[in-house]
């Protein structure tokens, strides 16, 4: 089941200042994806679209022609390319599908499920600590 977020009509308008801090919060959490990929080539918030969307999922296998879905803001034909790099890099492992051997089943490597699990829980523990004190109320 996939969440969505609930969208204000109009939002709570807070001073520069916090602006900037999330700004710098969601620098942080972007550099951090970097850090525990390690390597450039995955800075790409497909990337962060397919390796999410596959472990919010909770399937072991997707079938290959599949996946192109989980990345909806570019072709299926980028998508299919996206895809094979992170195979040959060993995000995500290859199979052939026992019931026909034509199609290819794709897993995400364990690595790479630590690798996303690292990622998610400094990413909450960094937002966690960016919540609005009481004390400061949003301006209007």
């Amino acid at each position: 089941m996939q969440t969505k977020i609930k969208t204000l009509a109009k939002p709570k308008k807070y001073p520069n200042t916090r602006r900037r801090q999330f700004i710098q919060l969601i620098n942080c959490t972007d550099h951090y994806w970097m850090e525990v990929l390690g390597d450039e080539l995955f800075h790409d918030l497909n990337y962060y679209d397919l390796f999410t969307q596959m472990w919010l999922r909770h399937n072991d296998t997707f079938y290959k022609s599949e996946l192109h879905r989980l990345m909806p803001h570019i072709s299926q034909r980028t998508a299919v390319k996206y895809i094979q790099i992170a195979i040959d890099h060993g995000f995500l492992v290859e199979h052939p599908d026992p019931e026909d051997l034509r199609s290819k089943r794709i897993t995400m490597s364990a690595d790479l499920k630590r690798k996303i699990e690292l990622f998610l829980d400094y990413s909450i523990s960094v937002f966690e600590t960016f919540s609005l004190p009481d004390s400061q109320p949003p301006h209007s």
